[in-house]
């Protein structure tokens, strides 16, 4: 815990910090603040949260930065709403969602312009999306193109090794058979559906759908699907002061390359339907100067992927929070307009 004064001064270096982005001293914070002490007295306080880990010192006569405990406990005590970008973020109501791969680039988009920072949109996995049309198309002796068509628009295409075994006239009847007895319900559901009539009528189960069962089971359904990574923004903060070094640009663009990291950030915050809040080492153990905001969104009460904003530590969180927990609920919405009620 901190004093009041320590929690004062915490303050006013972290307010300062995300406006000018340059280290702040206690001449500045005795000037600007109404703690009517002297800047030897704010430089022991200074001392005493140095010491505590929430701030550091770039130079040895320079002012002090946040840590990324500094910026935690910033977030965790002193951020409040800022209700005022809500308005420049409501006109997304308005989009006419052609499909959810439009909906997925304007979200990010949005997101990335009004926080000034990236924003990003991770698109749900497609076994979790309502099925409007699956087609099986043999492309060589030993390769079948899968195409799977969802109810909101996306189109995936799978390309299965699969022999000579299932022919041309088995997979025309297999895709009719899928089409036919579940439209409108989940890759997933086509799984436990199938094996749970089998195993209730196991006689009675013709060969169409023993060798759908096969086919879905052995091909379809174990391959991940997984969510896509719609970025935009990037170009916001690459010219930021924090990112001028050739390291910490480096460590930027290795992270944005390397999208595993933040898939498996974003597969943590799915668990939990609320803001989580990602900061520099809280991200990764390199030294990464990145605070991540995200909240995941829903299609009928259930969470199906995540959306947020990527950006310096010292980004705006009172205005980005908002933001964020605005457009989930916004995307909440949307998905629903997309193919009727039920997507």
């Amino acid at each position: 815990m901190l004093t009041d004064r320590e929690a004062k001064v915490l303050k006013i270096i972290v307010d300062e910090y995300i406006n000018s982005s340059i280290p702040v001293g206690s001449r500045f914070i005795s000037k600007n603040s109404d703690l009517n002490l002297s800047p030897a007295s704010i430089r022991n306080i200074m001392s005493d949260l140095e010491e505590k880990g929430f701030l550091e010192q770039t130079h040895v006569s320079s002012g002090r930065i946040p840590t990324d405990k500094g910026f935690r406990y910033y977030v965790d005590q002193f951020v409040t709403f800022n209700k005022e970008l809500i308005n420049k973020i409501k006109d997304i109501e308005k989009v006419n969602p052609i499909n959810m791969e439009f909906l997925f680039k304007e979200i990010s988009r949005k997101l990335g312009e009004v926080s000034h920072s990236v924003g990003f949109v991770v698109s749900p996995k497609i076994n979790s999306m309502y099925l409007k049309h699956i087609e099986f198309l043999r492309l060589n002796r030993e390769s079948v193109l899968c195409i799977v068509v969802t109810k909101s628009g996306i189109v995936h295409n799978l390309i299965m090794n699969m022999g000579p075994e299932y022919t041309d006239q088995d997979l025309q009847r297999v895709s009719n058979y899928l089409n036919m007895s579940f439209h409108n319900k989940s890759l997933m559901d086509i799984k436990n559906s199938l094996y749970s009539d089998m195993a209730s009528k196991k006689e009675e189960f013709d060969e169409v759908a023993r060798k759908a069962k096969q086919i879905t089971s052995d091909y379809l359904l174990n391959h991940d699907f997984g969510g896509e990574l719609v970025i935009y923004g990037t170009k916001n903060i690459l010219g930021l002061p924090e990112f001028k070094d050739s390291d910490s640009l480096k460590n930027l663009l290795d992270f944005f390359e390397e999208k595993t990291l933040i898939y498996e950030i974003i597969e943590k915050c799915i668990q939990e339907p609320t803001i989580k809040i990602f900061i520099g080492s809280e991200i990764t153990d390199e030294n990464l100067n990145l605070s991540l905001v995200t909240k995941p969104y829903k299609r009928d009460d259930k969470v199906i992927g995540t959306l947020g904003v990527i950006g310096p530590k010292r980004m705006r969180y009172p205005d980005i929070i908002p933001v964020v927990d605005y457009t989930a609920e916004i995307m909440s919405k949307l998905l629903n307009k997309i193919g009727g009620e039920d997507e």
